[in-house]
């Protein structure tokens, strides 16, 4: 059973404890991973400006020497050419501009002096000097790259600025560093011990560092970080320090000299007090969660003693007597068992107002012969009343099945009892039918008309599994109503009649034409047979034309024949135009002697109809014969058929003087008529014979004078489709 794998109430208040606690645990997780990114991002923005002031001051520094330098180069002794007397110059300066040396380069690379070797002394010529052709390239001063020194095989850095002479650079004069120059720029930061922070060249080359520069000065940084220095002037990575150290870099890159300030702030430090806090609410929450549990335990045993102290009692009230109650931990459980007690009476009162009303729904179903039944879908199980046996004829102790059931049902009604039944099972909500039934047990009448009306009721997953009804004899309605339909029918069939003794003048003319045709002929056969040498294939001729006529006469008669007989045509498809010129033809002498013409408006595309021809024939030639008497003075009746949609409709327009407001309201009533010798029932007959084709019949006047009638029927269900 379902609720024995239901969770019991200590469970619940666990899991209740934890649904309280977790999320609390986990939002404030949220706030404290919140508040620690943003000061970690407040943290970042501070040293990137930091890392901005360090390349900010780098660049003081340089521009401070290139200043110098400048000045240098425009004093007299060099401009003069007196190069020993600028190596004396320049040897008292290059400790105030504290640089390792003053060194003089011509434009071919040449070492011209240096202040770090006596005047005269042998020089080296440089292999490559970027800086000097940026010089000779720009004009401008420069910055070059950390690289090795010639003469003192440490790592340097040189600052550079053009010597000018009549307008021409002819020289560059160049102040070389080591990478100590730049370490007060580090230091003025006051950056934490534990904290990384170097200057790098263009190339991606540390000119200074924070830590171990003597070992680290002239090293190249990881690729990955020079990829980041070249793709943005600012911006921060996590990456791992020359000396092994996970740091958190952050960089500002100048824009004039392409050097840039990296300051990397160890990773450890960026979420050690994150974990801290993360680690102190584990452990707040886990305490929580203990006391919680605890707690929950204690008061679940508690609720379950008073629930499982209440099954008796409520087992008892299923039964309609009462139990006593304990004592109970709760007031809602003290509560719940008095409402118990108060239940027990209630059911007692119940089950006595049940059987008493069960008693009068089986009085109220016998007296109206009601059989009812009930089918268990799940069981396969099927339960009648005994009027239901009673009206359906089997036996009190027999057990029924669906077979049995249906096997008395009338052959040509199985199937869509048949039908009924699988669409109750595939979720129809109700159903209601009407069948026959073949008893074998000398009833009253073998063959019985029942009457079933049901219902379905549905599982929890929404399936069928339950149906459930009731069954009526209505053997006497449905004679009723076949007796009805007799009457309906022979009253279709005297309003035909009727029609004969309007049309009788015309139909005398149809068949008097082909009579006239024949008696000529014969006569005509009769003088040629006559002669001594009659010939014989001039008589042959006659005697087709009479039986030509004869056929025609015959067609007459039996059109006649089908339209005034009592019995009606099964329902068949049929071309709406050509019914309608079929009426037209039988009215159509009738029509030339009242001096009436009619124009046929037809639709060029097939309009098929399912319909009993005879019927509609009838419907037909009574609306031509009452546009006929609506204009007695001549005149153009139009005869109009048209698709309107999933329907064919045909309309019969006369020129007559129209139909009254009073008139057109009781148009189609029963023997409702304008015409003296007129019985009322042509139109009303009509409009039953169109409704029973599942279409409309309606009248109208026209703007212009005259009336309109409009009968709209379906298409067949072939043209439907297409």
């Amino acid at each position: 059973m379902k609720w024995k794998q239901a969770p019991n109430v200590r469970a619940s208040l666990a899991a209740l404890v934890i649904a309280c606690i977790l999320p609390v645990a986990a939002v404030a997780a949220l706030v404290i991973v919140n508040f620690y990114a943003r000061e970690r991002e407040k943290l970042i923005e501070n040293t990137v400006s930091r890392a901005r002031s360090v390349i900010a001051a780098a660049d003081h520094d340089i521009e401070s020497v290139q200043l110098a330098l400048q000045m240098l180069a425009t004093s007299q002794v060099l401009l003069s050419g007196d190069l020993q007397g600028f190596h004396a110059r320049a040897t008292s300066v290059v400790g105030k501009l504290g640089a390792d040396s003053i060194v003089l380069l011509g434009t071919d690379g040449a070492m011209l002096m240096s202040t770090r070797r006596p005047w005269g002394a042998p020089l080296p010529k440089l292999g490559t000097a970027p800086l000097l052709r940026h010089i000779l390239a720009t004009g401008q001063p420069g910055v070059s790259g950390v690289f090795t020194g010639p003469l003192n095989g440490k790592p340097i850095f040189s600052i550079g600025v053009p010597v000018v002479r009549n307008g021409v650079i002819v020289m560059s004069l160049n102040a070389i560093a080591t990478p100590d120059r730049l370490l007060h720029v580090l230091a003025e930061q006051k950056l934490p011990p534990n904290w990384r922070a170097s200057v790098i060249d263009h190339e991606g080359r540390v000119v200074t560092r924070s830590h171990e520069i003597d070992k680290y000065a002239g090293r190249q940084i990881s690729d990955q970080l020079r990829q980041q220095l070249a793709s943005a002037s600012e911006s921060g990575m996590n990456s791992r320090t020359l000396d092994g150290q996970d740091v958190y870099v952050v960089y500002s890159r100048s824009p004039s000299t392409g050097w840039a300030a990296v300051l990397g702030i160890p990773r450890d430090e960026l979420t050690a007090g994150l974990r801290r806090t993360l680690a102190w609410l584990v452990s707040a929450t886990a305490a929580a969660l203990g006391a919680g549990m605890a707690l929950a335990w204690l008061l679940g045993g508690r609720i379950a003693r008073s629930v499982q102290a209440l099954v008796k009692p409520a087992l008892a009230v299923g039964a309609g007597y009462s139990l006593p109650i304990p004592p109970l931990h709760f007031r809602e459980a003290n509560e719940l068992g008095q409402a118990l007690h108060e239940a027990a009476a209630s059911v007692q009162r119940a089950r006595a107002a049940t059987h008493e009303s069960e008693r009068r729904l089986a009085l109220a179903a016998n007296a109206a012969e009601l059989g009812i039944w009930t089918r268990d879908l799940q069981r396969d199980e099927i339960w009648v009343s005994d009027a239901w046996r009673a009206l359906f004829g089997f036996p009190p102790d027999q057990r029924l099945t669906l077979d049995q059931v249906l096997a008395i049902v009338h052959p040509d009604d199985r199937a869509a009892v048949q039908r009924t039944w699988d669409s109750s099972l595939r979720g129809a909500p109700r159903y209601e039918m009407e069948y026959r039934i073949l008893r074998s047990d000398g009833g009253l009448s073998r063959l019985r008309w029942i009457g079933s009306h049901g219902s379905v009721e549905l599982d929890d997953q929404g399936r069928p599994a339950l149906l459930r009804g009731v069954s009526l004899d209505i053997t006497k309605r449905k004679q009723a109503e076949l007796d009805l339909q007799q009457k309906q029918k022979e009253v279709t069939h005297l309003g035909r009649v009727a029609m004969l003794g309007e049309l009788s003048g015309a139909l005398a003319h149809e068949l008097n034409q082909p009579l006239t045709a024949i008696l000529s002929n014969a006569q005509a056969a009769q003088r040629f047979l006559a002669q001594p040498a009659p010939d014989l294939a001039e008589v042959r001729e006659i005697l087709g034309d009479i039986v030509d006529e004869d056929k025609r006469a015959g067609d007459i008669i039996q059109r006649l024949r089908r339209l005034f007989g009592k019995q009606d045509m099964p329902r068949q498809r049929l071309d709406a135009g050509e019914l309608v010129i079929g009426a037209v033809r039988l009215l159509r002498n009738d029509m030339i002697n009242h001096g009436q013409t009619v124009r046929a408006e037809l639709s060029e595309e097939p309009l098929p109809i399912a319909a009993d021809p005879v019927q509609l024939q009838q419907v037909m030639i009574n609306l031509l014969m009452n546009a006929s008497d609506a204009q007695q003075d001549g005149g153009t009746i139009v005869v109009r058929s048209a698709r309107a949609g999933d329907a064919v409709q045909i309309s019969i327009i006369d020129q007559g003087t129209g139909l009254a407001p009073a008139v057109l309201e009781r148009l189609f009533d029963p023997f409702y008529t304008t015409k003296e010798r007129g019985m009322g029932l042509g139109l009303s007959i009509c409009r039953t014979i169109i409704g029973a084709h599942d279409g409309r019949l309606w009248a109208e006047n026209n703007p212009d004078g005259g009336a309109s009638f409009h009968v709209r029927l379906p298409l067949a269900a072939a043209e439907q489709a297409a």
